[in-house]
């Protein structure tokens, strides 16, 4: 499992829209917005980098908005488990 916190931008005056959007991918969790509305930090969840990378790809087709994503971190301790155990 991969778990990131990060940064969406979005376009300003698009907040309620992009909030409502989220919604629709259970991967993502919503935390806080900066006090612009410009930028939120999520959660993103995924099984490994492919799948992290899909989705980030999904988000920014399904939601115009946003303008870019960035990983503030990134655990994937699990992945690196299982990559020792291999």
């Amino acid at each position: 499992m991969v778990i990131t916190g990060s940064a969406l931008f979005i376009e300003p005056g698009s907040y309620e829209t992009v909030l409502e959007r989220l919604r629709e991918f259970p991967q993502v969790t919503y935390r806080v917005a900066s006090d612009s509305q410009t930028e939120l930090v999520i959660n993103l969840e995924a099984e490994n980098q492919g799948e992290l990378e899909d989705l980030c790809g999904r988000l920014k087709k399904a939601i115009p908005e946003i303008v870019d994503i960035t990983h503030l971190y990134v655990n994937f301790e699990e992945e690196v488990e299982k990559m020792l155990e291999s």
